[in-house]
């Protein structure tokens, strides 16, 4: 009977010693490291000390929640490094103001008046017939239809609809299309743009917008060429 308070106590000293080093090294200032550790602490004071609790247990507990403070750390550590890399890049993006780029298309701005910026597009499937160029407003209903050549060639939109009235100015979607031998339209090709860049913007949804000088936005990670 009286060996067992003597290792209890022993016990306790330990884990308070170790306790104590614990606290020093993972730092005070971690909440979830202080409750655990004055639940451990408890533990230790209101345990049965005619039946005390295995010390390796509390030993066990201690190393289970290190291994998840330095995983903790270490996904710190990495979200650091990941927001570097993201300043790294906008750094590098943002060398591209002031360069002259072709990017691909997918819309194009009218302006209050006068045409819109030229678009290239290039038509590359022969299989398809009367490959076309469509404006398209949001909801995806069709404005214009502009008949373009096979290869590649450049269309300027001069801004007005199908029956010759002006377009409010507005960003409006494109697509080249062709009709296929079942007298459907498929994409015939690709549209590009060029311009230059006037500023750069971060998505929220990751990647960069290039805005050029006119207003337009293109996706940096489609650009086809760079020019000074």
């Amino acid at each position: 009977m009286a060996t067992t308070p003597i290792s209890s106590v022993t016990a306790g000293n330990t884990l308070a010693s170790q306790q104590t080093a614990a606290t020093k090294s993972l730092g005070s200032g971690n909440q979830d490291l202080n409750r655990f550790l004055t639940l451990l602490t408890a533990q230790l004071k209101y345990q049965d000390p005619m039946n005390p609790t295995d010390a390796t247990q509390f030993v066990a507990q201690l190393a289970q929640f290190s291994q998840v403070e330095q995983q903790t750390k270490s996904n710190t550590l990495l979200q650091k490094l990941a927001d570097a890399s993201a300043g790294n890049q906008l750094t590098q993006v943002a060398g591209l103001i002031g360069k002259q780029v072709t990017a691909a298309a997918s819309s194009l701005a009218v302006p209050a008046s006068g045409a819109a910026a030229p678009v290239s597009v290039t038509v590359n499937d022969v299989t398809l017939s009367s490959p076309r160029l469509l404006v398209k407003d949001a909801a995806g209903t069709v404005l214009r239809s502009i008949p373009v050549s096979s290869g590649t060639s450049t269309v300027t939109f001069d801004g007005n609809d199908a029956k010759g009235q002006r377009l409010p100015a507005d960003v409006y979607a494109l697509s080249l299309v062709g009709t296929d031998s079942k007298g459907q339209a498929q994409t015939a090709g690709s549209i590009s743009t060029a311009g230059r860049v006037a500023e750069v913007r971060s998505q929220a949804s990751g990647g960069y917008q290039l805005v050029l000088e006119d207003g337009r936005s293109v996706d940096a990670s489609g650009l086809t060429s760079l020019m000074d």
